[in-house]
């Protein structure tokens, strides 16, 4: 009785892995979901629509965005994390998502357990930009300023712990300088009021700097990522007086935790293909980011590192969400 129990056992075993291989063979053969984290319209939406539209072609197979905001994008986090894991519902992560592992007392998922990466999609430098009326022009003025005048810089954020908010602590750790941070719900409040007047800097995503410092209504000082960018070739990186100086904001594939190899390899030579494109990497760059397309495997020693430098920034910064 008991190996006639057995071998019903391995029997079921050996039926359920035949199923989940035919399927990774056969995969995809329906609509594939990207979870984005925020609502539509922001920079990381339309990263993940660009990506989709090139995506359906190399799979055959529609590829749609769905949005699901809220809680700093833990609600869409946990939604894909609970989902089957075989390659139809992806999410959409973003250089939060892993801030948020030290920001958040509880997370309702990990994402270093409970995902796989599949591929760093796009890498997104901030800007450092400040209003016309500030005297200062150039990293090395703004430091003596600050180094003079200790708690009169305000630089505003998109919120305590976001990517604007830790770069500035990076900065002040840096320069060895103290400003005051200006929290706002957002980044394009914060841009707009410092384009009033109402704060003097801000670290923001280029993404959303580009236009206004296209049309001069703030002065752009230096860029948070190692090297410049292309669509600003005139702005230092801040890395050319404070070397080492490196943080931007970024967004990539993470599957289900347990995704077949198989239909994670299918992902990310998709990914990479669609990324590598050319007409993708115009729309990319216009959009003030910079399209990586990397391997999974580079992906996830991308995050080790990031994992390490976020939780430096919040510890410092003192931001906590509970």
């Amino acid at each position: 009785m008991k190996k006639n129990t057995m071998r019903y056992v391995a029997g079921l075993l050996c039926l359920a892995l035949s199923a989940s291989v035919l399927a990774a063979d056969s995969f995809p053969d329906r609509r594939i979901n990207i979870v984005v984290p925020f609502a539509p319209g922001g920079s990381t939406d339309i990263v993940t629509r660009i990506l989709a539209s090139k995506l359906t072609g190399e799979l055959n197979q529609p590829v749609v965005v769905e949005n699901k905001a809220g809680a700093s994008g833990n609600i869409a986090g946990d939604y894909v994390a609970r989902s089957a894991p075989d390659g139809y519902i992806l999410f959409m992560g973003t250089s939060t998502s892993i801030a948020n592992i030290s920001l958040f007392k509880t997370l309702p998922f990990d994402i270093e357990k409970d995902f796989i990466p599949i591929s760093q999609i796009v890498h997104t430098p901030l800007v450092l930009i400040a209003n016309k009326s500030l005297a200062e022009n150039s990293i090395e003025d703004l430091v003596k300023y600050a180094k003079a005048n200790p708690g009169k810089l305000n630089y505003g954020s998109g919120g305590s712990g976001t990517s604007q908010h830790l770069a500035g602590v990076m900065f002040e750790q840096m320069a060895g300088v103290k400003m005051t941070h200006v929290p706002y719900k957002g980044a394009a409040p914060a841009v707009t009021d410092l384009v009033g007047g109402n704060i003097q800097i801000m670290f923001a995503p280029l993404i959303d700097a580009l236009s206004f410092i296209r049309s001069g209504k703030v002065k752009a000082l230096g860029l948070t990522t190692s090297k410049p960018a292309p669509q600003v070739p005139d702005v230092p990186p801040i890395a050319t007086v404070f070397p080492g100086f490196d943080v931007g904001t970024w967004n990539g594939i993470f599957a289900p935790a347990g995704t077949p190899p198989a239909v994670v390899d299918t992902l990310s030579k998709a990914i990479v293909k669609a990324v590598s494109n050319p007409e993708t990497k115009k729309l990319i760059e216009d959009q003030g980011s910079e399209p990586v397309g990397s391997t999974s495997a580079q992906f996830q020693a991308f995050l080790k590192d990031e994992v390490v430098l976020w939780k430096r920034l919040v510890q410092a910064s003192g931001a906590r969400v509970d």
